[in-house]
């Protein structure tokens, strides 16, 4: 009688825990734990053993089939995606993965996959298989005495566990799966990115020029993926920088890192007070645009990214803080959608000639490049493509580096462009920056491509040029300034201090202004721990 209660007992449970249902569900936690157990949440495990009856029950109680496939077609559909993340990105799925599937169309999902696709992705055939058998599987209601209590049992602790996570706040943060959370974050993300679409305008801050000079050009290149591992100037095998390797004029700093590996997050903490030790909300930060403004010059913005898309308009935000701003890039319908298509930053120049030329005495602009951006093929004319590969590795990183040949047209024309469009004679100083956003993981290390991780933040990520060029009129009239820029090459700086080395350089005297943080001062402070995004010593790794 007892092992008949049991056998009925373990038939209910397969009826209230299909197994090829369970299955769907526990796969993608499997190969998570498979892929990276430390980056893995056995919280999942709990999370659907909790979810699933609130299924299976109605449609024990209802015998309607459709119930249970709409729970196998909804459990297979998060699956497929979770699965796919875990390994093209080898981490769980992010609210900034849901960002970039929402700005993605066939075409756009095809480029990615040609790029980050992998052998192991063949997995997704038997789990589609393992899907069509839960879809066509029927799971039998018994009738049992046992059935309501074990059935009440599964509901009370289903209950208890949903209602204490809502109740304390965390239901979507600790009580969802990982597909839904992320989905609820990215809705609640929408909402504040429409808020920051508003207008603003800069706002008044403490800051003056302490510079007497007639005219003064302070230009921002703000390059994008672009890995100082792979150009000749700081020591790649490939020739990708002959240009810049060819000036006499440039000061190359060799220690500076990016404090994040995405252009969002990178590009607001350049240009703004906030900083790795010290977040602050964009409403409520100050940033260079106030600054220089409020200091008297004119700010310009000349963009070839893309101004919309989910993950770009904060930075959209800031640049229509400027008195001109111009987006040249009108090739695409979204951010994503500009990665695939090509708008060469040659189309800078023009828009770039004519600010300069504009009679303005002093100005502040910032030219935002696509640089490296992925694709790589799609980075560079013809007349660029020079290094090539034999397989398909070997194809990427030439790309790649073909993208850095270009780069390093575009970097030495636009500072040509400044050389030629200054006027000594009226004691006009210019001085120029140019970093980029972060840096690009291209087979450099845990042979992968592009700057997502999944634990520990690749070296290669965050590894960014930063160069300095200074006319011979600032050179002249500020040698002192000149010989700290010449001297500080070698030290270490996190580019979130940025906003302090710019007001330094150009002579901005404010409130705002920590000379510790400025790499061109004899202040600056050379022993901050460069800890980054990933809360992990840079140095120390």
């Amino acid at each position: 009688m007892k092992i008949k209660k049991f056998y009925t007992g373990i038939k209910i449970l397969k009826e209230i825990y299909p197994p090829y249902l369970v299955l769907l569900a526990f796969t993608p936690i499997i190969i998570g734990f498979i892929i990276d157990y430390e980056l893995s949440n056995s919280r999942y495990i709990i999370i659907n053993l909790i979810w699933i009856p609130l299924f299976t029950f109605p449609y024990i109680l209802l015998h309607k089939r459709f119930i249970y496939q709409f729970a196998t077609l909804l459990y297979f559909f998060m699956g497929m995606i979770e699965i796919s993340h875990w390994i093209i990105i080898k981490g769980p799925l992010t609210i900034t993965s849901i960002l970039v599937i929402s700005n993605t169309n066939p075409q756009e999902a095809l480029e990615f996959f040609n790029l980050k696709a992998s052998v192991e992705l063949i997995i997704l055939i038997p789990y589609t298989f393992l899907f069509f058998l839960s879809f066509r599987h029927s799971v039998k209601c018994y009738q049992s005495k046992i059935k309501p209590y074990l059935i009440g049992v599964i509901l009370l602790a289903s209950v208890i566990f949903i209602s204490e996570n809502a109740i304390n706040g965390r239901l979507i943060r600790k009580g969802v799966p990982q597909l839904v959370k992320v989905t609820f974050s990215f809705i609640d993300n929408i909402n504040l990115y429409k808020e920051a679409m508003k207008e603003i305008a800069p706002r008044k801050v403490n800051a003056n020029s302490t510079f007497s000079y007639s005219q003064q050009t302070f230009v921002l290149i703000i390059g994008e993926s672009c890995s100082r591992r792979h150009m000749s100037l700081y020591g790649a095998s490939r020739k990708t920088n002959p240009k810049l390797e060819n000036r006499n004029d440039l000061f190359v700093y060799n220690n500076v890192v990016s404090p994040y590996s995405n252009t969002l997050n990178a590009v607001l903490s350049f240009l703004s007070e906030s900083n790795l030790e010290q977040k602050i909300n964009f409403e409520n930060n100050i940033d260079i645009i106030d600054v220089f403004h409020s200091a008297g010059f004119k700010t310009y913005w000349i963009s070839n990214q893309s101004p919309i898309g989910i993950w770009d308009n904060l930075v959209t935000v800031f640049a229509k803080k400027s008195d001109y701003f111009k987006f040249v890039n009108i090739t695409s319908n979204s951010s994503f959608e500009a990665t695939l298509t090509t708008s060469y930053d040659s189309k800078l120049f023009n828009p770039f000639f004519s600010v300069l030329n504009e009679n303005v005495n002093k100005k502040f602009i910032i030219l935002h490049l696509m640089g490296s951006h992925s694709s790589y093929s799609k980075r560079y004319p013809a007349d660029f493509d020079v290094f090539s590969g034999a397989n398909r590795k070997e194809k990427t990183i030439a790309e790649y580096d073909n993208s850095m040949l270009y780069n390093d047209f575009i970097v030495d024309s636009l500072l040509n462009i400044i050389n030629s469009n200054i006027s000594p004679e009226k004691n006009h100083i210019a001085s120029v920056i140019y970093l980029s956003d972060h840096g690009e993981n291209v087979y450099d290390e845990l042979d992968r491509v592009g700057h997502d991780y999944s634990n520990e933040l690749p070296k290669v990520n965050v590894e960014i040029p930063f160069l300095v060029w200074l006319s011979p009129t600032y050179l002249k009239l500020n040698p002192d300034k000149a010989k700290i820029v010449n001297s500080n090459y070698n030290k270490p700086f996190v580019a979130d201090d940025l906003f302090h080395s710019i007001m330094d350089l150009s002579g901005i005297q404010s409130l705002y202004l920590n000379e510790e943080r400025s790499i061109f001062s004899e202040k600056f402070n050379e022993k901050r721990p460069r800890i980054l995004e990933d809360g992990k010593d840079f140095d120390k790794r």
